[in-house]
């Protein structure tokens, strides 16, 4: 028996060498793919920091284009920069509404505040802003409303004709129904 226990013992400290030597090749595996992984990592961050910042002289150097003025075109990229924090919305595709706005002859100086302002409304309903851009932007060049618009804001969720009767009625000072 004390053979047979001899036995045991060797094969058990052969067994637990094989285990701790295992363990160090997982180990060396393990600090190897972490070295991968953080360089990998580090390269995406960076490239996604390359593509970022591209993406912003893109739409600053656009946005200037139409404005023909550098120095507005900023501002009004980095207000809307900070509007994509705290909106639903992504920097393109606020700055995407705010260059429709320019298009439909929205001054610059109400830009920013335009843009919000349809942010706030789109986000508010829950309907997308490209439809209430394209609304407000058609009233906007038209210089007024027509039965087109009307049926785009009221699709929207926005009821402009209970508005417009709200307006009138205080404007004439007496009751205007909606369908006046």
């Amino acid at each position: 028996t004390e053979g047979v226990q001899k036995r045991i013992n060797a094969q058990i400290e052969r067994t637990t060498k094989g285990y701790q030597s295992q363990s160090r090749i997982l180990n060396e595996l393990k600090g190897i793919a972490l070295g991968y992984l953080s360089v990998h990592g580090a390269s995406q961050l960076l490239s996604s920091l390359v593509r970022v910042t591209g993406e912003f002289e893109l739409q600053k150097t656009t946005l200037a284009a139409m404005l023909g003025d550098l120095n507005q075109a900023e501002q009004i990229i980095t207000r809307i920069q900070g509007l994509a924090v705290e909106s639903p919305f992504q920097f393109k595709e606020l700055t995407t509404y705010a260059k429709q706005l320019s298009a439909f002859s929205v001054p610059a100086q109400e830009l920013y505040d335009t843009t919000k302002m349809l942010a706030d409304v789109s986000a508010g309903l829950g309907v997308g802003m490209d439809r209430i851009v394209l609304a407000y932007g058609q009233v906007r060049s038209a210089a007024f409303l027509r039965g087109q618009e009307v049926r785009q804001f009221t699709e929207a969720g926005i009821p402009i004709l209970n508005e417009l009767a709200k307006q009138f009625s205080e404007l004439e000072g007496r009751a205007v129904s909606t369908s006046e």
